[in-house]
């Protein structure tokens, strides 16, 4: 089986007080019972997150118990400038929102420019306007902020979860499906 995760990203490349943040979803979602509240081995690699809990049966759209049973279910914070993308999901359009041009089989140089911070905006590649990060158009869609949130191996989150989370945050959110 391979992993995918769905990340809610703050539709702002630099939020402010990002850590703080973080800290107050976190507590949130411990509070309401959807993440266990110490830090495990629930994520790939080396780093810890918060595993699912029994309350996250609310949120769920589907009641698929496997993901309580997988080791590769927890919640993953992202405290640094990043770009969430779709993984083995690709990407089948980016459109500029000056020329209106696909850039998807174009070099996607201009877009780790952005994640590097060299700059805020994102300098399409055949025009040559700069933009802000947010206004161009993915299918499916991406994320680009130095929050996020990234629910590993979790079955789809109901609109309504999505709903609070985004006025936890305070603005408008982009919920991004990667798979590995």
């Amino acid at each position: 089986m391979s992993d995918h995760s769905i990340a809610i990203v703050p539709a702002l490349a630099a939020y402010p007080n990002k850590e703080n943040k973080a800290r107050e979803i976190v507590e949130w979602l411990i509070a309401e019972n959807i993440v266990r509240p110490t830090l495990s081995a629930c994520l790939l690699g080396n780093g810890g997150g918060y595993a699912i809990a029994n309350g996250a049966r609310q949120i769920l759209c589907s009641s698929n118990e496997l993901v309580f049973e997988l080791a590769v279910n927890g919640l993953e914070v992202i405290t640094e400038r990043q770009v969430f993308d779709t993984g083995g999901n690709g990407v089948e359009e980016i459109l500029c929102p000056g020329c209106q041009q696909n850039l998807s089989d174009e070099d996607l140089d201009f877009i780790g420019n952005w994640c590097e911070g060299e700059t805020d905006d994102i300098i399409c590649p055949v025009c040559g306007a700069a933009s802000d990060v947010h206004q161009l158009h993915f299918t499916p869609e991406w994320g680009f902020s130095d929050l996020g949130f990234k629910f590993w191996n979790w079955p789809d989150l109901t609109e309504e979860f999505i709903t609070r989370f985004q006025q936890k945050l305070g603005c408008p959110v982009s919920v991004v499906y990667q798979h590995i």
